[in-house]
């Protein structure tokens, strides 16, 4: 069983609830976080000699593409997006054409521009992960959530010491390959282990096995995809609903949900393919 069929199996009203846990955004991000150091490193490895543009192209380009799909993610479900990763730094990322004589600068400005995509992204997941940390109550059970903020603060110590480093290899070409290798090893290791701790707490919280390839599977909508799920015992009193897919013929509401009302507030997501996505936030009907 895939990733993706694990997530829709799991319970509806687990679902429900998790879905809007800040973990499952946490997860998504650290996955893009681990794809920007791979760029980094990359870059760093492949040096002015035997760089690998058309890999690094790709992996710069896979980046970019999910980077606007977190935003659009982000922005349905939260009115004030904690990601400030900006577009100039993006277009940064692809090794471009450079004389030999300025090639070895290029890299570093490349390099530096994953490392602070990985830092921008790093901080969103402290952000959001503090925040609701600092909310918790005393029976909470989110305590591996402490062990991810800690690691994302960690890491961004890391990627923040790489950045001073690239500003002295900028300046000084020799003596300073191995130290910066040294701490992007370390970023590297740090972020993974972020991305494993991240992926766990949203397979734990859900009772699901599999991790590989769960932020994709996630920022696909496989937690949001409840057209053929029985609701009618769930609670979904204050539940918000946006990004909720469902289907007027697959899912089955509970007695205290105006379908009309809802379906007023979702749009189709392809025309004639019977799936519909709540759009809009609003006060739960209590009547059909």
């Amino acid at each position: 069983m895939t990733v993706a069929e694990e997530l829709g199996a799991a319970n509806a009203a687990t679902r429900m609830v998790v879905r809007r846990h800040p973990v499952v955004l946490a997860a998504i991000l650290s996955d893009l976080v681990v794809r920007a150091l791979d760029i980094a490193m990359a870059i760093h490895l492949g040096g002015p000699r035997n760089l690998n543009r058309t890999l690094i192209g790709t992996l710069a380009g896979d980046l970019s593409h999910d980077l606007d799909r977190v935003r659009r993610y982000e922005q349905a479900r939260h009115p004030e997006p904690g990601i400030t990763v900006r577009r100039d730094v993006i277009g940064m990322l692809t090794p471009g054409q450079a004389s030999d004589r300025d090639i070895t600068l290029t890299l570093v400005r490349n390099r530096q521009a994953a490392v602070r995509i990985a830092g921008a992204l790093a901080d969103a997941i402290e952000s959001r992960l503090g925040y609701h940390l600092d909310l918790r109550l005393s029976f909470s059970h989110d305590h591996d959530l402490d062990l991810a903020r800690e690691l994302a603060d960690g890491l961004k110590s890391l990627l923040d010491r790489d950045l001073a480093l690239a500003l002295d290899s900028s300046r000084h070409t020799r003596g300073i390959d191995h130290p910066v290798r040294r701490v992007l090893n370390l970023a590297s290791e740090r972020c993974r282990a972020l991305d494993r701790v991240c992926a766990q707490g949203v397979a734990g919280r859900l009772g699901i096995s599999a991790t590989e390839g769960l932020a994709e599977a996630l920022l696909d909508g496989a937690l949001d995809d409840f057209t053929s799920a029985d609701l009618t015992r769930v609670s979904l009193a204050g539940v918000d609903l946006i990004g909720v897919r469902w289907s007027p013929s697959g899912t089955s509401w509970p007695p205290d949900i105006s379908v009309r009302a809802l379906r007023a507030r979702s749009k189709e997501m392809q025309a004639g393919g019977g799936v519909l996505v709540v759009t809009r936030r609003a006060v739960l009907s209590a009547a059909r």
